[in-house]
C-alpha cells in the first residue's frame, strides 16, 4: 500500500513538472521550444554533407531548414498552446502610427546591433583564435530569385515566428504586473533560441527593444515590423556601416580599425535615436493606458513562480547542451 502511494506521488510530481498544465504557464512552451531546437540542431548536423543535393549551407537547404524550424518551434506551439482570442497573442490594434514608429526604430536598432556584433567577433578572435559560426548560414545569393529567398528565410519568416512566439504568446503568459520579468525571460529565451554566438549581444539588444515595443504598443506586430526593418536597413544600406565577415577573416589582426571607427559613433547615435523613440512611445502608452491595461486576463494567468520547476531545469539543460555543441563546432 505504501509502495502504491509512493508511485502515485512520483507520477504526480512528473505530471506537475513535465505534463501539459491545465492553464498554460511560461515555462512549458519554453521546454517544448528547447526540445524542438535540439532536434533541429541534430538535423543540421545530419545535413552537413556537401555532396547532398541541398546541403545545409546552401541557400535552398538553409532556407528549408529555417522555414521548417520557424514553423515547428515557434508558430505551431504558439497557435496550439494559446486559447485563441482569449490570450490575445497578437495584442490590440493601437493605430498605424505606432506601427510606423516601430518600423522606423529598426534603423537605430541596426546601428546598435552591428557594433555589438563587431565587438564580439573581435573579442572571440582575439582570445580564442577562432570564429564561432552560427548554426544556420548559407552561401551568398547569386540571382534575384536567390536574393528574394534569402530575404524570406533570413528576415520575414523568422521575424514573424519570433514575434508570434516570444513577443506574442510567451509575453501573454505573464501578469501585467510582471512586465519586467517578462522582458528578462523573453530576451534570454530569444538569445538562447538564436544559436548564434557572435550575435549574442546584438540579439539581446533586439530582444530588449522588441519587448519594450510589445509593452508600449500592446501588440506583436510592432516587434515584427522592427525586426524586418532592422535586417532590411542593413541590406539596403551596405556602405553605411560595416559588419565583420567572420567567414573571411583569419585572425583578429585582419580586422581593420575602420570597423571600430564606424562602430562607436554608430552605437552612440543609435542610442540617442532609441531614446527619442522611448520618449514618444512612453507618451503614447500613457495616453491609451485607460483603454488598454494589459491585465484583462490576469486572473487566469499563473503566477511567475509556477513555471520555476523541473521543466525549466530541462529547458536550461537542453540549451546549455546546444550552446556547448555550438561553441565546440560539432555541427560543422
Amino acid at each position: 500500500m505504501d509502495e502504491n502511494k509512493g508511485n502515485i506521488s512520483t507520477l504526480a510530481i512528473i505530471k506537475h513538472n513535465f505534463g501539459r498544465p491545465a492553464v498554460m504557464t511560461w515555462g512549458w512552451p519554453l521546454m517544448i521550444l528547447s526540445l524542438i531546437t535540439l532536434a533541429f540542431l541534430g538535423l543540421r548536423c545530419l545535413l552537413n554533407d556537401p555532396e547532398m543535393l541541398f546541403p545545409a549551407t546552401s541557400l535552398v537547404g538553409c532556407s528549408a531548414l529555417m522555414i521548417l524550424l520557424t514553423l515547428c518551434a515557434l508558430v505551431l506551439p504558439a497557435v496550439m498552446f494559446s486559447r485563441g482570442i482569449e490570450d490575445r497573442v497578437t495584442g490590440h490594434y493601437t493605430g498605424i502610427g505606432t506601427l510606423i514608429l516601430a518600423f522606423i526604430s529598426g534603423v537605430p536598432l541596426m546601428m546598435i546591433r552591428i557594433p555589438l556584433y563587431n565587438i564580439i567577433a573581435w573579442l572571440t578572435l582575439r582570445f580564442t583564435g577562432k570564429s564561432i559560426y552560427p548554426v544556420f548560414f548559407h552561401a551568398d545569393p547569386d540571382s534575384t530569385y536567390g536574393s528574394v529567398l534569402a530575404i524570406l528565410c533570413d528576415t520575414v519568416i523568422p521575424a514573424f515566428g519570433v514575434a508570434l512566439f516570444f513577443f506574442g504568446f510567451l509575453w501573454t503568459r505573464f501578469k501585467g504586473t510582471d512586465r519586467f520579468k517578462a522582458l528578462v525571460v523573453v530576451t534570454i529565451a530569444y538569445v538562447l533560441f538564436s544559436m548564434d554566438f557572435t550575435s549574442i549581444l546584438a540579439i539581446a539588444a533586439a530582444g530588449i527593444w522588441c519587448s519594450y515595443l510589445r509593452a508600449r504598443t500592446h501588440n506583436m506586430w510592432a516587434p515584427f515590423l522592427c525586426l524586418i526593418s532592422m535586417n532590411l536597413s542593413e541590406m539596403m544600406l551596405p556602405g553605411t556601416l560595416s559588419r565583420i565577415d567572420i567567414f573571411e577573416v583569419q585572425t583578429y589582426a585582419d580586422i581593420g580599425t575602420t570597423y571600430f571607427y564606424s562602430s562607436l559613433p554608430s552605437f552612440f547615435m543609435g542610442m540617442v535615436l532609441i531614446l527619442f523613440f522611448i520618449r514618444v512611445l512612453d507618451s503614447f502608452s500613457i495616453s491609451v493606458r485607460h483603454e488598454i491595461t494589459g491585465m484583462e486576463y490576469d486572473d487566469t494567468i499563473p503566477a511567475f513562480d509556477k513555471s520555476i520547476n523541473l521543466s525549466l531545469l530541462l529547458t536550461l539543460a537542453v540549451f546549455i547542451t546546444v550552446w556547448v555543441l555550438i561553441i565546440k563546432g560539432v555541427y560543422l
